[in-house]
C-alpha cells in the first residue's frame, strides 16, 4: 500500500533538492575552469540524490534525504566563507 504522506514529502524534498542544485549551478556553470573539482563532484552527487528522493518509500528514507539535503545546503551556503578564507577558490 502506498503511503501518500511519504509520497507528498518526497515531492517537496525533490523540489528542495533542485533549488539547492540551482545554487551549485551558479558556481559550476559560471566558470568551469576555476571551479574546484570537489564542488562539481558534490553537484553531481546532489543531482543523483535529487532523482532518488522521489522514489522514497518510507519515513526513514525521507529522514535520510533531509539530513543529506541539510549538509548539501550548508556547504553551498557557506562556500563564500570558505573561499574568503582561501580554502576554496570560487
Amino acid at each position: 500500500m502506498v503511503d501518500y504522506f511519504v509520497v507528498a514529502k518526497a515531492e517537496v524534498l525533490s523540489e528542495k533538492a533542485h533549488r539547492i542544485l540551482a545554487k551549485y549551478a551558479q558556481y559550476t556553470n559560471y566558470d568551469d575552469k576555476n571551479t574546484p573539482e570537489v564542488i562539481m563532484d558534490i553537484e553531481k552527487s546532489l543531482a543523483l540524490l535529487a532523482s532518488k528522493i522521489i522514489m522514497c518509500k518510507s519515513e526513514e528514507d525521507i529522514n535520510k534525504a533531509v539530513q543529506n539535503l541539510v549538509i548539501y545546503e550548508n556547504i553551498i551556503d557557506n562556500i563564500t566563507t570558505l573561499s574568503s578564507k582561501g580554502s576554496v577558490n570560487v
